[in-house]
């Protein structure tokens, strides 16, 4: 008589089919995550910033106050020699600098940063989202345009920006009023219709005697940016003073 293992099949087929279940709640659960990674990105709680903005004006139609300077930068502005200045040797400008000229530039959403791009020089910064573990700069992390950390507060992206390098141009295209490595640099864009309004807070003790606004409003552009490709060999004023104007040893 041949004997059937049925015991061992029902094991068999509760093992399969358990083993089904899982691969499904799997496939679900990749499949909501996947869900969950887009809707960070195109939640309707996340203001659509997107797109290329082109310089409108002043937010509000007003001029922002004059800039407070000390009087050890007012100083330092005297006596700053314009042939000096990084300018004309291509080094990028930093906010709120960046964005004192008619250039327009780019904002890009992604899941866990913010990138903008300016046709000024050519400028890329990062704003890292908040909630994402990026790790923090360290100690002597110090750069051109600085850190930022940002986060959506109701319709608005909010950034914060610390760890600026020093430089001679730190709040004007126009003027060398210098930053300091204390500079600290509030950001916050929000989208009305077609409209994104740009506003900046920035401090430094040693520079500024009260906080420097700088605000501007811009709308969409539908062309692409135009590359500024410096050349510091050709930067127009500049470039006269790449060549010494001493006789060789």
């Amino acid at each position: 008589m041949r004997h059937t293992r049925t015991g061992d099949k029902r094991c068999w087929a509760g093992a399969i089919a358990a083993a089904t279940v899982a691969m499904a709640l799997c496939g679900i659960v990749a499949g909501a995550s996947a869900r969950l990674d887009a809707q960070a990105a195109s939640s309707s709680a996340i203001p659509k910033l997107t797109g290329i903005w082109h310089r409108k004006g002043p937010l509000g139609g007003k001029r922002d106050p004059a800039i407070q300077a000390t009087n050890r930068a007012l100083g330092f502005e005297k006596a700053y020699e314009n042939a000096f200045s990084p300018t004309y040797d291509c080094v990028p400008m930093a906010m709120p600098s960046v964005a004192a000229d008619n250039y327009d530039f780019q904002i890009e959403q992604k899941v866990d940063r913010v990138i903008l791009t300016y046709e000024k020089m050519d400028v890329v910064r990062t704003i890292w989202l908040e909630g994402h573990g990026h790790p923090k700069p360290g100690a002597y992390d110090y750069s051109n345009q600085g850190w930022s950390i940002g986060h959506y507060e109701g319709n608005s992206l909010v950034a914060e920006t610390t760890k600026f390098l020093p430089d001679a141009r730190g709040f004007s295209s126009n003027r060398f009023i210098p930053n300091t490595a204390l500079k600290k640099m509030t950001e916050r864009y929000t989208r009305e219709g077609d409209v994104l309004k740009m506003e900046t807070t920035t401090v430094d003790p040693l520079a500024l005697k009260a906080p420097f606004q700088f605000n501007y409003e811009y709308t969409p552009r539908t062309d692409e940016l135009t590359k500024y490709d410096c050349d510091p060999e050709d930067s127009r004023f500049g470039a006269q003073f790449h060549k010494s104007i001493y006789p060789p040893d």
